[in-house]
């Protein structure tokens, strides 16, 4: 039964879940480049804006930058320096570098769940709408709580207890990211 589990949560933490941000980058991603694909031949072909684009366009543009910063956690593949993992030669030093470096980011991530919470209840309380057509907010800036927080702040969760296990067990990687 254990071992079912196991294998449940490691499907669902590597492969289902990841799938579902992918989706939802490109659901986002499509409707923007549409979006401002008609914006722009609008404006400065045939000379006509429309007011109400930037108010829609920020919906697929806050998921997919949101959820670009939490499949780039799964990934690992988000930005940093490593120059320590240059000027270290010892493999377990450089470890311990990237562990501390990960609780750093962890943290930093905790912190931005905290704010994403704070920003969708108070979105749900207040209501914000948009100037000209009324658009809720929430439909965009739920994505800061969703996206980043929940799901970006999980998978450096995994990523710190994955370094954790190497560093103080001497287990195996979690999980591998694939090089480009």
């Amino acid at each position: 039964m254990r071992d079912r589990l196991s294998r449940v949560l490691s499907a669902l933490t590597f492969r289902w879940t990841p799938k579902l941000m992918w989706f939802v980058l490109l659901g986002a991603c499509v409707p923007l480049v549409l979006l401002i694909f008609a914006q722009v031949w609008l404006r400065y072909i045939l000379h006509l804006p429309l007011l109400w684009v930037e108010e829609v366009a920020i919906v697929p543009a806050f998921w997919m930058y949101m959820m670009g910063a939490a499949y780039a956690a799964y990934e690992r593949s988000h930005i940093k320096v490593d120059i320590m993992d240059i000027l270290l030669k010892s493999p377990q030093r450089r470890l311990l570098i990237r562990f501390i470096a990960s609780l750093i980011t962890l943290g930093l991530a905790m912190l931005f769940l905290w704010w994403g919470y704070q920003f969708f209840t108070w979105d749900l309380k207040m209501n914000p709408q948009t100037m000209t057509l009324r658009f809720p907010m929430i439909y965009g800036r739920s994505s800061f709580f969703f996206g980043a927080g929940i799901l970006g702040g999980f998978y450096f969760w995994v990523e710190t207890i994955d370094l954790a296990r190497q560093l103080f067990w001497g287990k195996a990687p979690l999980f591998e990211r694939k090089e480009a």
